[in-house]
């Protein structure tokens, strides 16, 4: 299970506890993302979290710079 209690009330969590995400890693609240075995959909694996962390860089990247 997800460490993701204390997100309640915060994010939208699945049913398992995990953050449900779109393709570029963003979850409903603008400017929060969640990426690696939080993430609704993950293979929990750790090449697939260093992938999920660099794809959110670059749309943290994106998010800041457009506001």
């Amino acid at each position: 299970r997800p460490n993701t209690g204390y997100l309640k009330g915060l994010l939208t969590l699945d049913e398992g506890g995990f953050i449900p995400v779109n393709n570029q890693i963003e979850t409903e609240v603008p400017g929060v993302f969640a990426a690696g075995d939080i993430r609704a959909g993950s293979i929990r694996q750790v090449v697939s979290a260093a992938g999920d962390g660099a794809t959110a860089a670059i749309t943290a990247e994106r998010f800041l710079s457009s506001v």
